[in-house]
């Protein structure tokens, strides 16, 4: 019984974790390097603005069509975003971003732009299909005009899309809920016996 009810949690929490997290820090200074982007984050108590995503496509500037960024920041701030993506599906990304960025993709850099920069193409980074793997991005803006957008090169070779980072859909709250309610009947079912 203990292990069906660790199994069910493991696979609740694992599934919780797949949203791309989103956590945006204002910064009261400038900035130009990674390493100035994150002592804002270890110095901050917490983010300013926190979403969950399932892509990761902003600009101020509605480059590429892309919408403001959350919480209105604009100016100088801190984005970071860490989620999973589906590498059996996407064969490459492509980052457009003004300002740093630092993209690392299962434990290694995919690719990295450790200076202030106008609005860049990184061009695509391929990397191998190891099926659903953990993706994270920090990316900075120094005075004003972001922009942050992401495509994905399907594997198939034949299209590019808005990169989708959900690789493995989120339980609605209700869901999670009746999944709780179960497994608290199976306790006390057991305990019962």
């Amino acid at each position: 019984m203990k292990k069906i009810i660790l199994g069910a949690l493991t696979l609740l929490l694992a599934l919780n974790a797949n949203a791309t997290l989103i956590n945006i820090y204002e910064s009261n200074s400038g900035l130009s390097s990674i390493a100035q982007s994150q002592s804002v984050i270890d110095n901050a108590i917490s983010a300013d603005t926190t979403i969950n995503s399932d892509n990761i496509f902003f600009s101020d500037w509605n480059h590429h069509s892309a919408s403001a960024f959350p919480g209105g920041h604009n100016n100088t701030f801190v984005l970071t975003a860490s989620g999973m993506i589906d590498t059996s599906l996407y064969s490459g990304l492509q980052f457009f971003h003004d300002d740093g960025i630092d993209v690392n993709l299962g434990g290694d850099s995919l690719y990295s732009y450790n200076r202030n920069t106008g609005l860049r193409d990184s061009g695509w980074k391929t990397f191998a299909d190891t099926g659903i793997t953990s993706f994270d991005l920090l990316f900075w803006e120094n005075g004003g005009a972001a922009s942050i957008l992401v495509y994905g090169q399907l594997r198939n070779g034949q299209a590019t899309e808005i990169a989708n980072f959900t690789a493995v859909s989120v339980p609605e709250p209700s869901t999670i809920a009746i999944l709780g309610l179960g497994l608290l009947g199976l306790v006390a079912r057991k305990a019962k016996k």
